[in-house]
């Protein structure tokens, strides 16, 4: 005959639990004592961190709080409806900004850490926006800038015309590549550059290129008045079309044609 099992154990022989152990166990309560211990523990790696400079505590402490982190970037970025880079980007900028707080940080002065780091972490993100926006502006003027060039060396020049022989054709071509080299060496000039300087990587270093950028340089001086404002404006201050129009008070084809003469002049002018 089976013993009759004591009804202080389960079926499998483990305890009961009385009743204050299960108001001790219960989710709520169990939650509230992890968040304790999870407390005890950041204020150690805290005190770790802070006075003798543990770099293991500081590692810990940054893995603890990188959540917090990530929960912020993705804050931000729900609330961008055009984005103009991507998630993991928030990611490493709210990162960044987090570890800064966390390296500033005095709990002394009664703050929570992540109440005092918020504001860093979207500082951080911020910033890096932007520089983002301040690049894509850059990029974007510099392809406005190499797309007018190109088209005042390709002025008069149809390379796609089929009614064209091969030599009229190779000379158009041989045109345009002069008209850019010319725009490369404007922009390459003591107008951006000291003269006396040492170009890059040894790029360019002959005398006889020194020497052209020299002449180039005075060459501008034979220019018309307008002429001079346009290729000045152009490649000293680096502005579009668009830009010295305003500037000048006449309209972007009137400043389209003066550059196309402008290298056509200097062109004629350095050949010599």
């Amino acid at each position: 005959m089976q013993a009759d099992v004591p009804p202080s154990l389960a079926p499998y022989g483990a305890p009961e639990l009385s009743e204050p152990a299960r108001v001790l166990a219960s989710p709520a309560t169990a939650h509230a004592a992890r968040e304790e211990d999870q407390r005890l523990v950041e204020s150690l790696l805290w005190q770790r961190h802070l006075e003798q400079a543990d770099s293991e505590a500081r590692e810990q402490l940054i893995m603890l709080h990188l959540p917090y982190a990530r929960a912020v970037a993705g804050s931000l970025y729900r609330q961008h409806v055009k984005h103009e880079t991507e998630y993991h980007e928030y990611v490493q900028w709210a990162t960044v900004g987090m570890i800064e707080a966390l390296d500033r940080y005095d709990p002394g002065r009664g703050a929570q850490f992540r109440t005092y780091a918020h504001m860093r972490i979207l500082g951080a993100i911020r910033n890096g926006l932007e520089h983002i926006s301040e690049r894509q502006e850059q990029i974007s003027l510099h392809r406005k800038l190499m797309a007018e060039r190109l088209a005042a060396a390709q002025a008069g020049r149809d390379v796609s015309d089929p009614g064209k022989t091969p030599v009229e054709l190779m000379r158009d071509i041989a045109d345009i590549g002069a008209g850019l080299m010319l725009s490369f060496m404007l922009d390459d000039t003591g107008m951006l550059q000291n003269p006396d300087s040492v170009l890059p990587d040894g790029c360019y270093e002959s005398l006889a290129f020194k020497h052209e950028q020299q002449r180039l340089r005075e060459l501008i001086n034979e220019l018309t008045p307008r002429e001079q404002s346009v290729i000045r404006l152009h490649y000293l201050q680096g502005m579009t079309y668009e830009d010295i129009a305003r500037s000048l008070g006449i309209t972007k084809g009137r400043i389209s044609q003066l550059h196309a003469q402008a290298l056509t002049r200097l062109r004629a002018l350095l050949a010599p």
